[in-house]
């Protein structure tokens, strides 16, 4: 595409070019120089630029244009083996999009069907639309294209699209009316690799969990939480169900955080509870039923048991005088942090869902007392503390 050299720009007719050029609709300016950070700069409000277009064979195509240059860049016409149009650059190995991603055929290292989900349950006989997830591993962030397979009377159709680099899923839309089988087989390939989903009336055998993440991290702040004022830090269940917060009363020292738990709810809860402490070694208690009032931070005082723990009322639940503990007292030993590993699950059979939180707070000033003097503002900056909770709902 000879065309595209600056003679066509009308440089070669206007004189010598500079070692920094601004071109104006097609002509060069003797009156400006480009931008000070570029050797050329093209100006028009009714052109653009046009690169040149080429017909590639592949994504390692380096023939087509001789010993391309690394970070050359070209329009591709998609006409040829590489069907990708648009856009793309050599990085000194292959051609890739702007974006940088690989146009190199999809390869995984192997699907895993035995992994597959079905979501919703089908019914056979029942017209169906759902999804269908295959997880892979071993993903070399190519592309694939569409595909389709029918089995049973459904149907599971995959949009184009991009491997991850490593493990991924690929995902099926899948539409239909399942019939009298008592099975229906999904035959799944990419590339080389392929498996066969094998699904029980077009549910899933293996049922998949729904899993939810939240963190907090940060200094004890001021609270003045059920009438006892002091500094703390809190973390909410994904769901807002519970929350679990990092506790001084004020005048107390750092080291002498306690963990608390609290019951959102409108009513009472009873959980099963399991907490473990790390320190040097490690130790832990548990119940099989600990009873949390409602919007009243709470805890079982270091006490395990196999009948009713009762927080709702006494010494486990937080008043303008109690500093109730969940686990062991103190979340510091010998002057240094603890780690914290907390389980827990209504007592309700039918209910899905249980919870794992993970803690630690750390402070350079762990002798110091939590007080305006130490928390100006009502932030204790020589203090930090760190949750993670994981919401886990089970099928």
């Amino acid at each position: 595409m000879k065309r595209f050299y600056l003679f066509a720009l009308g440089i070669a007719a206007s004189g010598a070019v500079h070692a920094q050029t601004k071109i104006k609709d097609g002509t060069v300016s003797s009156a400006a120089l480009p931008q000070a950070s570029a050797i050329l700069e093209l100006e028009s409000t009714n052109k653009g630029f046009l690169a040149p277009r080429v017909t590639l064979s592949s994504n390692t195509d380096a023939t087509t244009i001789a010993s391309p240059a690394t970070g050359l860049l070209v329009y591709n016409t998609g006409t040829g083996g590489l069907t990708t149009a648009g856009y793309m650059y050599w990085n000194g190995t292959e051609w890739r999009t702007l974006e940088g991603f690989s146009l190199a055929a999809a390869t995984v290292t192997a699907l895993q069907c035995s992994g597959a989900v079905l979501s919703p349950a089908s019914t056979n006989g029942l017209a169906y639309t759902g999804t269908l997830t295959i997880p892979y591993t071993g993903g070399n962030g190519g592309t694939y294209p569409a595909a389709s397979v029918t089995a049973n009377g459904l149907t599971a159709t995959r949009s184009a699209g991009r491997l991850n680099n490593g493990s991924g899923v690929l995902t099926y839309n899948v539409s239909g009316t399942p019939g009298a089988a008592t099975t229906t087989t999904f035959a799944i390939s990419l590339g080389a690799a392929s498996c066969n989903a094998v699904l029980s009336n077009g549910v899933q055998q293996q049922s998949a969990a729904t899993i939810k993440t939240t963190a907090v991290i940060g200094p004890l702040v001021s609270t003045t939480d059920n009438g006892r004022t002091g500094y703390a830090l809190v973390i909410n269940t994904p769901d807002g169900k519970f929350s679990v917060r990092t506790f001084i009363p004020t005048d107390a020292a750092f080291s002498q955080v306690n963990l608390q738990i609290r019951n959102n709810t409108a009513s009472n809860v009873d959980i099963i509870s399991n907490g473990h402490y790390l320190w040097a070694g490690a130790g832990g208690y548990q119940q099989n039923q600990l009873r949390l009032p409602p919007g009243s931070w709470a805890g079982d005082n270091a006490t395990s048991s196999a009948s009713l723990i009762d927080a709702t009322t006494g010494p486990r639940i937080q008043t303008g005088s109690n500093n109730p503990y969940w686990g062991d007292p103190e979340t510091y030993a010998g002057g240094m942090p603890e780690q914290r590993i907390y389980t827990w699950s209504s007592t309700v059979g039918t209910e899905k869902v249980f919870y794992k939180l993970h803690y630690m707070m750390g402070s350079s000033t762990p002798a110091s007392a939590g007080n305006t003097t130490t928390c100006p503002g009502g932030t204790c900056n020589t203090t930090k503390a760190f949750f993670t909770i994981e919401e886990i709902t089970a099928q």
